[in-house]
């Protein structure tokens, strides 16, 4: 045989001879990242998607007290009633004062803050929940689900700001996820905060 024949082959042989351990492995270690960043995506979508959940949920909760309280003439000073999906009845307080601290939930700390800031509610005043701020300015409202495990309880307060003729009401609405009621867990959430003037 001559030596071209020869070459020829052992590149044939060396052609079908197919991968290595070596390469083997690191195809396996490619596809697992690969697989591990899909997964981080998904984890972060379900976790993101909770989140916008309970968000929404937020809103629509400021947004029915807000709703109920535009019934109620400004210049009627009144208490009505909100039921939650656990059959706790809450008093929503439509009384408000004519001072720049208005009546109800603690706003935050004016101190230099912007006027966007200064009047949202203040979380950080008195923690305990459906306690604060009292006398019908705030709740710890339930709301439904399947079972137990899949119930949210909502920290809602609201602060009411009239003016000097009780013509309007500034009412500011603000609402937090607490958590699952079977283990309270605290998840961190920025407050919705709807803001509006209601009016006669």
């Amino acid at each position: 045989m001559t030596n071209a024949r020869i070459e020829r082959r052992e590149r044939a042989r060396n052609h079908e001879a197919g991968m290595t351990l070596i390469e083997l492995l690191i195809a396996m270690l490619v596809l697992a990242v690969g697989l591990s960043g899909i997964m981080a995506m998904i984890v972060t979508a379900l976790a993101s998607n909770g989140r916008n959940r309970n968000d929404t949920t937020g809103t629509l909760l400021s947004q029915m007290v807000i709703e109920q309280m535009a019934n109620v003439p400004a210049s009627t000073n009144t208490i009505f009633t909100l039921t939650d999906c656990k059959g706790t009845v809450w008093n929503v307080n439509t009384t408000g004062a004519n001072t720049a601290a208005g009546l109800g939930a603690t706003l935050e700390p004016s101190d230099n803050a912007p006027i966007w800031v200064s009047t949202d509610i203040d979380f950080n005043v008195a923690a305990s929940y459906g306690a604060a701020p009292g006398n019908g300015y705030g709740m710890a409202y339930t709301t439904c689900g399947i079972n137990a495990d899949q119930q949210i309880v909502y920290d809602v307060r609201w602060n009411i700001r009239t003016d000097a003729q009780n013509f309007t009401k500034t009412v500011t609405v603000a609402t937090r996820s607490r958590g699952a009621v079977s283990n309270q867990l605290q998840t961190f959430a920025l407050p919705v905060q709807l803001k509006t003037v209601l009016g006669n």
